[in-house]
């Protein structure tokens, strides 16, 4: 009998998401070839929102024992929603999305890309936008757009239609404060779909990310959300036993800098670096976050809040059990305690591991109006070796 995982990853993990069912996860789950099942570690949009009509490109990568057998088929729920207290989530109005066979490298490390249109009628089907606007901001933003009557209802089919047919031109032709109001309904009048992917190579997993659909692309406003994108990934050598994170800020404390690929598909050359058993190791990973506007104070700019999620491949013994991630008390670390710059405990000369970092870019303020998150990632390769001869 075959058993079924469920990985949630969009509105957190959002995976996503991307990209998992929590954050206390032991080193199994930061740990692909330890334990013989499929892993996918993200799911990315590009863009991570679109327009009605619009094509995107959705890109899967994970990692299989069992590449031969590894079956993935996709479909969309074009009715998705959280519901009003976001706890009441549906999935409805299914269709299949055709997607191509995954590549597969010798690591068993997999990437399925694929493009898909979003349908001009995405947010006439979804029942998180009701028939007629309830939400108060929305639909008086929507009587000021279309030049309504205070108070008159205002069919979403209306709305849609609206911004529809508003060309780029026109929405720049506007004075400043019209196109403001029209900028903020376009923001806001959107929905979410799900997308869906069951992999199966003998046991099931199944792996959601969201996508956000308006308006706003097409205009574009203030708002529009883009993946974000690591910029740096370093591995940071302290010259000092058993150190702490707040050590990587002392100055005092030498140190050596390694430089890792930033690549998103591909982990690079190999690095090598020495091992020391007297010295601590850190890696570094920066992300370009955006600047957006507050939903509810206009005017305002703020910065995109981030996760970081960290996976590890031992090429040279799969199945060795020993943790690569440590805490600072030197125990195996969990998937919460890796946010900032985690500390890492190579197995010694010889061990050489392929890294992956997903970083994903976080508006919780907007998830009222179907925010989803962006993607970004990187993977390096890190071999240790014997140290230099004084």
């Amino acid at each position: 009998m075959k058993r079924t995982l469920i990985l949630m990853m969009p509105a957190v993990l959002l995976l996503g998401l991307l990209s998992g069912c929590g954050d206390n996860f032991p080193d199994e789950e930061l740990h692909f070839g330890l334990e013989q099942k499929t892993r996918p570690f993200a799911v990315v949009i590009e863009p991570p929102e679109a327009q009605p009509g619009q094509e995107v490109t959705v890109t899967l990568l994970g990692h299989s024992p069992r590449p031969e057998a590894l079956d993935i088929s996709w479909r969309v729920a074009l009715d998705y929603d959280l519901g009003l207290y976001e706890v009441d989530e549906i999935e409805r109005n299914y269709r299949p999305v055709p997607s191509g066979a995954p590549t597969f490298d010798l690591d068993g490390f997999f990437t399925q890309s694929f493009t898909w249109t979003v349908p001009d009628s995405s947010i006439l089907l979804s029942s998180a936008l009701p028939e007629v606007l309830t939400d108060p901001i929305l639909a008086n933003l929507a009587r000021v757009a279309l030049g309504l009557e205070a108070g008159a209802p205002v069919p979403k089919s209306q709305v849609d239609s609206w911004l529809g047919q508003l060309s780029h031109l026109e929405y720049l032709s506007m004075d400043p404060d019209e196109q403001a109001v029209v900028a903020a309904l376009a923001d806001r009048f959107a929905c979410q779909v799900r997308l869906r992917a069951t992999l199966d190579d003998g046991d099931l997993v199944d792996v959601t990310r969201n996508l956000t659909v308006r308006h706003a692309r097409r205009l574009p406003t203030a708002n529009v959300n883009e993946n974000t994108f690591v910029d740096l990934l370093q591995l940071v050598v302290l010259e000092k036993r058993d150190a702490e994170e707040s050590d990587l800020h002392d100055q005092d404390v030498p140190r050596q800098v390694y430089w890792l690929s930033t690549e998103p598909d591909r982990p690079g050359l190999v690095v090598e670096v020495p091992f020391y058993r007297n010295r601590s190791y850190f890696l570094i990973l920066n992300f370009d976050l955006q600047q957006y506007e507050a939903p509810y104070e206009p005017g305002l700019f703020q910065s995109e809040t981030g996760t970081r999620r960290w996976y590890y491949y031992r090429r040279d013994d799969p199945t060795s059990g020993e943790a690569l991630f440590i805490t600072d008390q030197g125990d195996d670390a969990e998937m919460f305690d890796l946010d900032n710059e985690p500390r890492i405990d190579p197995a010694g000369v010889g061990a050489e591991y392929r890294l992956v970092a997903v970083a994903r870019d976080l508006r919780d303020d907007w998830v009222a109006y179907h925010a989803t998150p962006g993607t970004g990632l990187a993977q390096a390769l890190i071999r240790f070796v014997a140290p230099p001869e004084d």
